[in-house]
């Protein structure tokens, strides 16, 4: 139900720089709230604090002690006036859907008692729990609508709970019409377009002088008034249609006629099909001299094995081109490098056994609660054979913070320059680095790194943005709940070089260098954009907008960066030119100026890390779109969807000899052939879940699933390597 997806990404608030690191006299008063801290709410209160200080997206002490389930507190808070119908404005969480998404019934009864009127939240969990309770607590406040009533209680008809659709229905006031209200002119026009429907079919929306009209394939058109900001009736009140999404994105939209309901989402867009490519018998592709992977996504984190020999077919379950395949210990989502005959990765095993996994495409930002003792471990493995070195603990002890259910507490990819291999432990603040054959060289404390949400602080999801060494440094991005930064530690010894705070709350993305006419910039992806002097940590350049939540890695080539976010309220792609200085966003309606060689506000992808690669930038969302874009000028020449409906992704995508791969999180990999249209080469199989990004070096791709590292190869001579 979307008041459940609403409830539960209300801790996706995580990634915004809100009050965490700004004087907002509510601060104190949403953390004590939200840690259920009476006496200090008690306190502020008395001092003159208002009730409902909002953090920047108009959440309240009451949502997060609500969330939270803190019941004493939510008593306080709406006996001194808080407003109990407060709808933050990303995603337009009220205290009871708060409440509700963290499972807290009672408290939701009560709130419900004093007047809630997010009545639909309370209906639909009714529904799915079978709670006659909380549905008589819902229906007793009159605030039930005539359309929405309709809409209840046939759902209720539809899980066959025929009593409770009867109690809804004789809650439902008659049909009447509801005043206008004038919305401007530039709002209705924003909403226009097309849309497609569940189950097929697109309408189209269409702006008028007084409203909205609907056409939609087989039915006639209809006329619709605005009766609130994003909602709209007919005259006759027969009829709603509404949009919703987050941060003022539409995202969604609902049409209500009568109690029957059609979903719809804005229309995508035009898909390529992807054609099964004509596939010659292999010819034998040029080998070029073993280069090294040796950090996140390889050389300067391009995803480019272009000459390291990387099979395109394999069959884990026949053995063909699987050279071999190494159980791995614990959980983590870190990928592997490889150097001088060697492939690294680290883990996180928990002494509580926990290795609770979904994958999928989801809102779900739960938490796993698993702060046991873990061992957080840095292994190195032959590459020839996929036998352990040796390993090394890195940290043992409890944890502080949680992992989301898709994450682990060791995402951060080692990296290495061939005589030392650098670490990054997040959960533990531990950064530290080992010579290849595991001789212990430094260690230092960076502090936790809590990527969560800085509001309400109770869904945790692992830090996971990789250390990067370049010219005798080592940076690390820090963006957490409080306090971030970023730093450069000297790679010889570990002690630091300079050190910047950070305007931004959690993020989730590598940086990475990019060389600029006047001197190499160290790129970082963020609420923010921004460039710095990697030997300084001066800012060099800012820009956006860009989405609230960033994971993807810059890319880089020819000069320029290439750096895109998916999430609300804008999914951008940046081409940045190197050189430039200053506050670099472009004026409203531009795309592209001296410093941005080509952008678009739309497009943007949210967990893999785009691949650029022979005049091509490619971009693969987490849903399996999958977009192709002419590097020069950043024309999209197709966009397209890999595997069947509901596969996502999350490990970025790279290239190897005229190839692209494309890992699902379920393991299937997708061998696309580069180029201006869509031609699937090959489909294999991993036959496990993978979630990070493989390595490639010297005929071997290693890929790390959720329980083995495996290394795939052609099979090799005997008496060669």
């Amino acid at each position: 139900m979307l008041h459940r997806l609403a409830s539960l990404l209300l801790v996706c608030l995580a990634a915004l720089p809100l009050a965490a690191q700004s004087p907002d006299p509510g601060t104190a008063l949403r953390d004590a709230a939200r840690g259920g801290d009476l006496a200090t709410v008690t306190a502020l209160l008395d001092a003159g604090t208002p009730v409902d200080a909002p953090a920047r997206h108009g959440q309240t002490a009451l949502q997060f002690a609500a969330e939270a389930g803190r019941v004493d507190v939510v008593r306080l808070l709406l006996q001194r006036g808080a407003n109990v119908d407060n709808e933050e404005r990303f995603f337009g969480v009220t205290p009871l859907s708060a409440a509700l998404g963290g499972g807290h019934r009672e408290l939701a009864l009560l709130l419900l008692e004093r007047g809630a009127r997010d009545v639909g939240s309370a209906i639909g969990e009714a529904l799915e729990k079978k709670d006659e309770e909380l549905l008589a607590a819902a229906l007793k406040g009159g605030h039930l609508g005539h359309l929405d009533g309709l809409a209840w209680a046939a759902e209720a008809r539809r899980r066959e709970l025929p009593a409770f659709a009867g109690r809804i229905a004789a809650a439902t006031p008659p049909r009447r019409a509801r005043a206008t209200k004038p919305l401007p002119a530039e709002e209705m026009a924003r909403l226009a377009g097309r849309y497609d429907m569940r189950g097929g079919g697109q309408a189209t929306v269409t702006a008028t002088e007084d409203g909205l009209r609907l056409a939609r394939p087989g039915a006639p058109e209809i006329a619709l008034r605005p009766i609130a900001a994003r909602a709209f009736e007919t005259a006759d009140g027969a009829a709603e249609l509404s949009f919703g999404g987050r941060a003022g994105a539409i995202e969604f939209v609902t049409l209500n006629e009568a109690g029957t309901v059609t979903r719809m989402a804005p229309a995508s867009g035009p898909m390529a099909e992807v054609a099964v490519a004509a596939v010659p018998a292999e010819a034998e592709r040029p080998r070029a001299a073993a280069r090294p992977w040796p950090q996140f996504r390889g050389p300067a984190a391009s995803g480019n094995a272009d000459g390291q020999g990387v099979p395109r077919t394999w069959s884990i379950a026949s053995g063909a081109n699987v050279r071999w395949k190494t159980p791995l210990p614990g959980l983590a989502l870190s990928s592997p490098v490889i150097h001088g005959g060697r492939v690294f990765v680290t883990s996180a095993t928990s002494a509580k056994g926990d290795r609770t996994f979904r994958t999928g495409l989801y809102g779900d930002g739960t938490s796993v609660d698993d702060l046991s003792e873990h061992v957080f471990s840095l292994h190195a493995f032959d590459a020839a054979n996929g036998k352990l070195l040796w390993e090394r603990e890195v940290f043992r002890g409890a944890p502080t913070v949680r992992r989301h259910l898709k994450s682990s507490l060791a995402n951060a990819t080692p990296a290495t320059d061939g005589e030392r291999v650098v670490v990054l432990f997040g959960s533990v603040g531990a950064l530290a680095a080992f010579g290849v054959d595991g001789a212990p060289m430094w260690k230092q404390d960076v502090g936790v790194l809590d990527a969560n949400d800085p509001q309400s602080g109770n869904a945790e999801w692992g830090h996971a943005s990789s250390p990067v060494i370049h010219d005798g440094l080592v940076f690390v991005q820090g963006d957490r709940r409080r306090d971030s930064f970023l730093a450069a530690f000297r790679l010889a010894d570990g002690r630091p070089a300079w050190r910047v705070a950070r305007d931004e709350a959690s993020t989730w993305a590598t940086p990475n260098v990019l060389p600029g006419p006047k001197g190499p910039e160290l790129v970082t992806n963020g609420h923010v954009i921004r460039g710095y002097d990697p030997k300084t940590g001066a800012v060099l350049w800012t820009l956006g907008p860009n989405s609230e939540v960033v994971v993807a890695t810059p890319v880089i080539g020819d000069g320029v960066a290439y750096v895109t976010a998916g999430y609300p309220p804008v999914r951008p792609v940046y081409a940045i030119r190197g050189g430039h200085r200053g506050d670099l966003s472009l004026p409203e309606g531009e795309r592209a100026s001296a410093a941005i060689a080509w952008s678009h506000a739309r497009g943007g992808t949210y967990l893999p890390s785009p691949l650029l690669y022979d005049g091509h930038l490619y971009t693969l969302n987490n849903n399996g779109v999958f977009a192709c874009y002419r590097e020069g000028d950043g024309t999209q020449l197709y966009q397209t969807r890999i595997g069947e409906a509901g596969t996502s992704f999350s490990a970025s995508p790279i290239a190897a000899d005229g190839a692209l791969y494309l890992w699902s999180e379920t393991g299937e990999v997708f061998v696309l052939k580069a180029g201006a249209k869509p031609e699937l080469l090959h489909k294999n199989a991993m036959d496990e879940v993978v979630m990070a990004t493989p390595a490639a070096s010297d005929g071997l791709l290693v890929v790390r699933t959720l329980g083995h590292l495996v290394g795939l190869g052609e099979p090799v001579a005997p008496g060669t390597r």
